[in-house]
């Protein structure tokens, strides 16, 4: 091989194959079956993200019941929680088993989860649907991605990433008011019965037209691949710290022993798995290659911050929306619509202009800065508040969301090393991050949120003793779980009540605010690298061609 064939294949951008025998090229996709494909993966997608929001209107109505206040926490945490477990296995998964029976497999899981919910007896039942459910939606948010990226050569993807972060944003949104409409008009069990068909037609479609290479492992090779050990230490170690951070200031106090043995144990378990991923596996969960490679963990840290503050401000501003201002469901999800609008019309946008400029770094930095302006003014509403604050308020959250998360896919896969299988690990790890930045900011928003109205409402006890003398601390705080209640309250009570909601929602909103100072402050350290020009992508015949200059 001469020099200038040497300079020419520098010069070309390849992309690492999946690392089960196929490669990137086998996996793109024309035509119709392109199109029924990625249809089903948005179809999936919308699916599991408007899971994790509609059962906030389902609270109450599920509480009474099931006589079960005191677990309805537990549906949403139930599910958030396995959202973030088993994302990172899911995509080694795929590799093994191949991207259509793991994508498959955790479609089943989510729609077995969706029916055990809807045909829940009791409160138990019901949480171990949502578990169920979470495992599969796992797997089916990190392998649409995956899947979706597969589909397009990378110069292509933007656009593709755009619509795919569409039908996440949108569903999560809306969540709350097809919830609301379910639960007022026909039965709570449909939020969990709505999945069923569409799942179903999404499964018929991929199991008809999604038809990528099988791997050439043998049954033995796949089950010689799979890191039972690092699973386990991984599976085990997220799921004790998480149920740390769940129940601490919530079901048992900080200082308690339950919650300080979870923190501890979950903390070492997961030092133990590093120490064992990174230095004794053969097959390595999360890649030490990709660890290393900082211009990939800046993005996937984003990730984790953003969705941190996007969890918080959809449970919270829908808290300020139907307890401070009094909105039914339904009116608060429409009310949601300024926090969409931006995200769809911004997603789309960002996905063309990345596609016409290369460009991914300077819409990253724009994204980062009007996440922290935007949340910083979400934290100027209040009790009075008039319509255009709430509306104009959500605008620059929601274009926020749409730069951040569309920037942060397209970095990370740029930049993914070029060892084989590289590619689908690293889009797993983003979509890990970006589970467990939901997952931790659920949990922790609640925590700040339940601690502040506590503390604000024994002080105001405490000024005002002859208003609440007929009132208990320990009732007050129950109505938080039953907002209706706040209604019955006599008009002095609760007018400081819900002063002090709103005020400790403004908090949750100064967190979000530094949580997305600490997002922008990744985007400065994105890679300065430009999505390839078509010219430049390296075809199948010079990969082989390389690789053979290589050895």
């Amino acid at each position: 091989m001469t020099t200038d064939t040497e300079r020419h294949f520098e010069d070309k951008f390849f992309e690492s194959n999946a690392g089960d025998g196929t490669t990137v090229f086998d996996q793109y996709m024309t035509g119709l079956p392109l199109i029924m494909s990625f249809s089903a993966c948005f179809i999936t997608l919308f699916l599991i993200a408007l899971d994790q929001t509609i059962v906030v209107t389902i609270f109450e109505t599920v509480g009474i019941k099931f006589n079960a206040y005191d677990k309805i926490g537990w549906i949403s945490s139930g599910y958030m929680l396995t959202m973030a477990v088993f994302a990172q296995t899911w995509g080694r998964f795929s590799i093994i088993f191949g991207r259509k029976y793991a994508l498959s497999a955790s479609i089943i899981l989510f729609e077995a989860g969706s029916l055990l919910c809807a045909l829940a007896p009791n409160m138990n039942t019901l949480i171990g649907g949502r578990v169920l459910a979470g495992i599969g939606g796992a797997g089916i948010e990190t392998l649409v991605f995956v899947v979706g990226g597969e589909m397009f050569p990378i110069n292509k993807r933007p656009l593709a990433y755009a619509l795919l972060g569409c039908s996440f944003s949108i569903s999560s949104v809306i969540g709350p008011i097809i919830g609301g409409a379910l639960t007022e008009n026909v039965s709570w069990r449909w939020c969990f019965y709505i999945n069923l068909p569409f799942g179903g037609i999404a499964f018929i479609a991929l199991t008809y037209w999604f038809n990528p290479p099988i791997p050439s492992f043998t049954l033995k090779e796949k089950l010689e691949q799979i890191d039972f050990m690092g699973t386990f230490l991984l599976t085990s170690g997220l799921v004790i710290f998480l149920l740390g951070l769940t129940f601490g200031g919530q079901e048992f106090p900080w200082k308690s022993v339950a919650v300080i043995l979870c923190l501890i144990l979950g903390g070492l378990i997961l030092v133990i798995f590093c120490i064992w991923n990174f230095k004794y596996s053969k097959h390595q969960i999360i890649p030490y290659e990709i660890v290393k490679t900082k211009k990939v963990m800046f993005p996937v840290m984003n990730l984790f911050f953003c969705y941190y503050g996007f969890m918080g401000l959809i449970v919270y501003s829908s808290a300020f929306f139907q307890i401070v201002h009094g909105a039914s469901p339904l009116s608060m999800g429409v009310q949601f619509f300024p926090f969409i609008i931006p995200t769809v019309i911004v997603s789309i946008s960002v996905g063309i202009l990345m596609k016409t400029t290369r460009y991914i770094k300077p819409y990253a930095i724009i994204g980062g800065i009007f996440g922290v302006v935007g949340y910083g003014t979400m934290s100027l509403l209040s009790e009075n508040s008039k319509s255009p604050q709430k509306i104009g308020y959500l605008i620059l959250p929601g274009a926020s969301f749409g730069l951040l998360l569309q920037t942060a896919v397209m970095s990370c896969q740029l930049e993914a090393p070029k060892k084989e299988g590289s590619m689908i690990l690293v889009t797993a790890l983003f979509n890990f991050s970006r589970s467990l930045g939901g997952a931790v900011g659920s949990d922790l928003s609640q925590v700040i949120f339940n601690s502040s109205v506590k503390q604000k409402l024994l002080n105001k006890i405490k000024e005002n003793p002859t208003i609440f003398e007929s009132l208990e601390t320990s009732s007050l705080m129950e109505m938080l779980n039953n907002p209706s209640l706040i209604e019955s309250l006599p008009k002095d009570v609760k007018k400081i009540v819900i002063k002090c909601i709103m005020d400790s929602i403004r908090n949750l909103f100064y967190t979000s605010t530094g949580v997305l100072g600490l997002a922008f402050l990744t985007t400065v350290c994105y890679s300065n690298r430009r999505i390839p020009l078509q010219e430049n992508m390296g075809t199948k015949e010079e990969m082989e061609a390389n690789e053979e200059l290589k050895t």
